[in-house]
């Protein structure tokens, strides 16, 4: 029996159902497909219902109701679905490979191309703490000043009651109440003027990229505070379970400044710490580069780096006043004009090399790009070869 309310934010495309369908009552044909990536370049489009059944493995469903990329949308397979008809579809598996089942009349389906590989991104973390080395709470009645050394890990300074005051290399600051900072490999000058109570904890993470939340201060929020709060409550516990949970507790305040940091920032990301921002751009574009013969995305790139979307989008912008999309089409096409020249490839062939969908997709868009076809710009490379020759000869 059909459900037409298990998911309403699916209802445009169609609805949810138990029963596997009958193909004899309903004059249907039912048809395997086996699929093993997760990487869609093609979508089914039938003029008619379709039933989708997946009893084994799991999938979520890529609909639209039209072929753009932009309006691609997907929903976990937890039932048998029927789409409605011009529904253009695909199904990701989750767990390879998999073995679907499609239930149509007897009538050949569209395909349509994608205009680029959709790459289904799991939820996953950019990075995670690898190790909490020390953790200690700290309750200063008197004026001090004490300094700590250099050190390839990170510390985080978290500022309970009274005033300290900071010095590190990019300057000194000042934490009131409530105030957190986190650096690293610096040498960090600690001043209290009077009572201060802080908490402290030094910690690795598995992340490339040094932290882009460093040296600058935070005000925490009431729920930032919550989990600070109960790190330290757990930091006066030895086992095993209140260890993995200041893990837990530190992973999930990084993640929330992080957050905030870039919800705040991104609009000034590139004009605060220039230097390090153009650092940053080099080593982006050093790894596009080196990757340009791989379906590489922009998903991608924003995990390596862990830097948000729009922070990328700004980087580009703002330094080579285009997107991270339009330069890595750029290179690969400026890559395919050195193959074709060099002719050791054929054009399907150099198409496949630099990642992209299908050799339609890249005539598209080297026709876009030079005004010319991958064919038309080889026969006058040869052309001119051929003259080149004569004239020597």
């Amino acid at each position: 029996m059909l459900s037409r309310l298990a998911n309403h934010s699916f209802e445009p495309y169609g609805t949810f159902y138990s029963e596997p369908v009958d193909p004899a009552k309903k004059d249907l044909i039912r048809q395997e497909i086996s699929v093993n990536t997760k990487r869609i370049t093609q979508l089914y489009v039938f003029p008619c219902e379709v039933y989708i059944e997946c009893p084994q493995g799991l999938a979520r469903i890529l609909v639209s109701d039209s072929p753009e990329q932009n309006n691609l949308r997907t929903f976990p397979v937890r039932d048998h679905i029927r789409l409605s008809p011009g529904i253009y579809f695909n199904l990701i598996p989750l767990s390879t490979p998999l073995s679907w089942q499609l239930i149509t009349p007897q009538i050949q389906p569209q395909m349509v191309q994608l205009s680029a590989p959709y790459t289904y991104q799991p939820v996953s973390v950019p990075f995670h703490v690898r190790r909490i080395l020390d953790c200690w709470f700290t309750d200063k009645q008197e004026r001090c000043s004490f300094t700590r050394q250099i050190n390839r890990s990170y510390e985080l300074i978290y500022v309970y009651e009274g005033t300290m005051n900071i010095t590190l290399s990019s300057g000194s600051q000042t934490l009131q109440a409530h105030d957190l900072i986190i650096y690293s490999s610096d040498k960090a000058v600690l001043d209290i003027e009077s009572s201060c109570s802080y908490l402290t904890a030094v910690f690795d993470v598995n992340q490339r990229k040094t932290l882009h939340i460093l040296n600058h201060t935070f005000h925490c929020t009431s729920e930032l505070q919550q989990i600070l709060w109960k790190l330290l409550i757990e930091s006066f516990e030895s086992t095993y379970y209140t260890r993995t949970l200041m893990m837990c507790y530190l992973q999930e305040a990084l993640l929330l400044l992080m957050q905030f940091y870039d919800t705040v920032n991104h609009k000034t990301l590139i004009t605060d710490n220039q230097a390090s921002r153009n650092d940053l751009l080099s080593e982006i574009l050093t790894y596009m580069n080196k990757r340009i013969t791989e379906p590489i995305t922009i998903e991608e790139i924003c995990h390596e780096f862990y830097i948000s979307r729009s922070s990328l989008q700004a980087l580009f912008k703002t330094h080579l006043n285009t997107s991270p999309k339009n330069y890595l089409i750029n290179i690969k096409l400026q890559k395919s004009k050195e193959l074709i020249r060099e002719n050791q490839y054929t054009i399907s062939e150099i198409a496949y090399k630099l990642g992209f969908s299908s050799i339609h997709y890249f005539s598209r868009l080297f026709k876009k790009y030079f005004n010319t076809t991958p064919s038309a710009y080889l026969r006058k490379i040869s052309e001119n070869q051929s003259s080149q020759q004569s004239v020597d000869e």
